[in-house]
């Protein structure tokens, strides 16, 4: 419920990818339980286990704002940002000037170059151009490459935010990436999805509370009814 629940609060965050749970079954083969198949003792009860978070990587709609330091990399690629705790990575390309004239993301953090280095331009001198190769421009001047990067194994990224992402692999600069400039990638969350996955959710837990309380109310009858036999 939780994992939902959080998808459904950033549904409209950009370029936040759903999540969900991954359960396992595990038997457990010496059961003191009736078999009615078999012989008593030797029924496996199944039990589930949950295993980890599933993310799904698939590319959310792409959205036109017309704000040029808006940008979304339409196929494989990370845009790396520096933050106090190093550097990350994010597909979110909701970007900004600071006071310093870097282009920064919604919590500050510079946006860097493909050399490492955040970007810096000056406002006067002229507007900004993002070629779709990530090469950024003010009119004849070219200020450098956006930093855009692809891992061998984007699964092992793992959550640093919202949208931000860390990995203990150094990631492989992308050769040609596509970069749309006055576009935004929203998320992949499929609001309906989610809300009938709520709704299972709670029915199941209410279903299986009915059932603890039902064996509950059984054992405190066989009880009541032993306390009665004679000794």
């Amino acid at each position: 419920m939780e994992i939902v629940a959080n998808n459904v609060a950033n549904m409209n965050t950009p370029s936040y990818k759903g999540e969900s749970a991954l359960f396992a079954e595990y038997l457990m083969p010496v059961a003191e339980a009736d078999d009615r198949r078999g012989p008593r003792g030797v029924a496996e009860l199944s039990y589930v286990i949950d295993t980890g978070v599933h993310r799904n990587l698939s590319e959310g709609s792409m959205a036109t704002t017309g704000n040029p330091l808006d940008l979304a990399i339409s196929g494989p690629g990370y845009f790396a940002v520096l933050t106090p705790q190093g550097e990350r990575h994010t597909r979110g390309g909701h970007f900004s000037l600071d006071d310093q004239g870097r282009i920064v993301t919604a919590s500050g953090h510079p946006l860097l170059s493909d050399g490492g280095a955040p970007i810096t331009v000056n406002p006067e001198d002229g507007p900004i151009e993002i070629s779709r190769d990530g090469t950024i421009s003010q009119g004849e001047v070219d200020l450098g490459r956006l930093g855009i990067v692809s891992f061998e194994n984007e699964r092992a990224l793992a959550k640093a935010g919202a949208t931000y992402f860390e990995s203990d692999e150094a990631g492989v600069p992308v050769a040609e990436p596509t970069v749309l400039q006055g576009t935004i990638e929203n998320s992949n969350v499929q609001p309906v999805v989610e809300m009938t996955r709520m709704i299972e959710i709670t029915r199941a837990y209410e279903s299986a509370q009915k059932s603890i309380d039902r064996i509950g109310e059984l054992s405190q009858s066989a009880i009541r009814q032993l306390g009665r036999q004679p000794t």
